[in-house]
């Protein structure tokens, strides 16, 4: 279990986190995010005293099944697995939260946790906000509530993407269009994913990610590097999921 996330009180927080004392270090985190842009210096400052700003060290988890607080994280700094255990044991990797990510466990935005852990794979830096926090900002600042939105309209054309990919690709355009994913939330053509990450996010097995990244390299498509992969021809990964016609197999 998380030990910080029964956010009826920021008290209950500040136990098990430690929280920033740098006020205008904070305030450097909260402008550098997507949902608060726009906002005025006055605005800034309101923001700044409603919301908790955590540290959660590498290997701390964050959010797991039986939480019942409804919280959002922004991630800030470092990076976050959102997984599950399948009955088999296996860790499945449902999302690889990157700073400036929206995730959390709160109904009337769309987030849920369900049955998925959440855990720091590296030093993360979070702000969390309870579902008061949150409601307060929407209905004083309605910039919020549409940056808030048009990030779930992301987040869900990104998980239509993937239900397709797993339904009707084979497994080399499948990680081809989870490479060009990962570039493009980077913003760069060298994106630090390991080949078990990259396992983990398409449940199936790291050997036969590593296999097929092999491929890719052969055809000139990327170069693999420890815990790096470099897309070097995007335009051939395109290609391939655009030529890509398997289907599923009819009744």
């Amino acid at each position: 279990m998380s030990r910080f996330f029964g956010l009826r009180k920021k008290r209950r927080v500040a136990r098990g986190a430690i929280l920033s004392d740098d006020a205008a270090t904070k305030l450097g985190l909260l402008r550098a995010a997507d949902l608060f842009q726009g906002l005025d210096e006055g605005q800034m400052a309101h923001v700044e005293k409603i919301t908790v700003m955590s540290h959660c060290e590498r290997g701390r988890l964050v959010y797991s099944p039986g939480e019942t607080a409804e919280v959002l994280f922004l991630l800030k700094k470092g990076r976050v697995h959102m997984y599950r255990i399948t009955p088999e044991g296996k860790r499945l990797i449902t999302a690889i939260v990157e700073p400036g990510t929206l995730f959390g466990n709160m109904a009337f935005t769309g987030t849920t946790m369900a049955e998925n852990f959440a855990e720091a794979q590296e030093d993360s830096i979070l702000c969390v906000m309870s579902r008061h926090d949150l409601e307060m900002l929407m209905r004083e600042y309605p910039s919020v509530a549409l940056r808030l939105l048009d990030t779930l309209s992301t987040r869900m054309r990104e998980l239509e993407a993937r239900l397709e990919e797993g339904l009707l690709r084979d497994m080399r355009s499948r990680v081809a269009a989870a490479l060009l994913r990962l570039q493009e939330h980077h913003s760069s053509d060298e994106i630090p994913v390991t080949h078990q990450e990259l396992a983990d996010s398409l449940g199936t097995y790291r050997e036969t990610v590593s296999h097929t990244l092999g491929l890719l390299q052969d055809d000139g498509c990327v170069r693999l590097g420890r815990g790096r992969i470099e897309i070097s021809r995007p335009d051939r990964l395109r290609d391939l999921i655009a030529t890509d016609v398997s289907v599923p197999a009819s009744d």
